[in-house]
């Protein structure tokens, strides 16, 4: 029976840990198939569980979610406000060049720039703010870069649209 309890102590734990909303005592016990009551139990177990961490379980408008403790916030604020490491002139202009005329080649990119971009692409690929989209159908297959996945999140940018105004 106990280890009925510690599985479904850890399972609650990590429903609610992936979940993208709060949730209730009634919806976990649906997907485990137990009962509310039961359900109630082990929650209140897991809240004092993590009364004294760094990440408490809370009990919101009856759903629960795990949220930061208040003792941690001003580090965590330190931590978030952190300087990003600045791009070179270079880097910015070799990745203004492959926002506007993705999908590009290095060939072409140099062209444009008028200057090698090898070290420079290799960096902005490192970081991921380009990614190679495809190859070019000419003679050597070249590369094709495009915009990667952590342009939008490094320039704080929501989507495609609030670049073009």
């Amino acid at each position: 029976m106990r280890e009925i309890r510690l599985i479904a102590k850890k399972q609650i734990e990590a429903l609610i840990f992936i979940a993208e909303k709060p949730l209730y005592p009634e919806e976990i016990a649906k997907l485990l198939e137990m009962s509310v009551d039961e359900v109630e139990e082990v929650l209140k177990e897991l809240k004092e569980e993590y009364e004294n961490r760094g990440i408490n379980l809370y009990k919101i408008n009856g759903a629960y979610d795990f949220a930061t403790s208040p003792e941690v916030a001003p580090v965590l604020w330190r931590y978030a406000s952190r300087k990003r490491e600045r791009l070179s002139k270079a880097a910015l202009e070799t990745l203004a060049i492959v926002y506007y005329h993705q999908p590009i080649t290095k060939v072409e990119i140099e062209t444009i720039r008028g200057a090698k971009v090898d070290s420079v692409l290799s960096t902005l690929l490192e970081k991921k703010l380009i990614k190679i989209v495809g190859r070019k159908e000419t003679i050597g297959r070249p590369f094709l870069y495009g915009i990667g996945d952590e342009f939008y999140r490094y320039f704080t940018i929501e989507d495609e649209e609030e670049l073009k105004k």
